[in-house]
């Protein structure tokens, strides 16, 4: 039915307007990985992991400023070894193909502050994953 198609490639465009810029996804096998996420307020943040990869580690989110360079506000500090940081990625990656990006640390946060309007909302979303920094 062509209706139907139209209605889902409309649903697909409106999702896709709604949701913020995400960077390309940067792996160091030697210092972590980050992605850059410019929010529709045009406000940035910085979702990095320690240890990248499937591994455990520290994941943090930060504001971004100065071309950039993370010198705002810590959003998120989550020790993905603990008890806080093991529940949110168990949260964040039901459902999710083990082998997918959305599977690792970075991914799962990344995708998960996708639909931030604002820093705001980053925020408020930071403290329902994982208590904030």
């Amino acid at each position: 039915n062509g209706s139907a198609s139209a209605t889902h490639l409309r649903m697909n465009l409106e999702r896709e307007a709604a949701m913020a810029k995400i960077g390309t996804f940067v792996v160091d096998p030697k210092a972590g990985s980050y992605c850059n996420i410019t929010l529709d307020s045009g406000e940035r943040i910085i979702v990095s992991h320690d240890q990248g990869g499937f591994k455990g580690g520290t994941l943090t989110v930060l504001e971004t400023r100065w071309w950039g360079f993370a010198t705002g506000e810590t959003l998120l500090t989550c020790n993905l070894d603990g008890p806080e940081g093991k529940t949110a990625m168990a949260r964040l990656t039901q459902g999710v193909d083990p082998k997918s990006a959305r599977a690792t640390p970075l991914g799962a946060f990344v995708y998960a502050l996708a639909e931030c309007k604002s820093l705001a909302d980053a925020r408020a979303r930071c403290i329902a994953l994982g208590g904030g920094a």
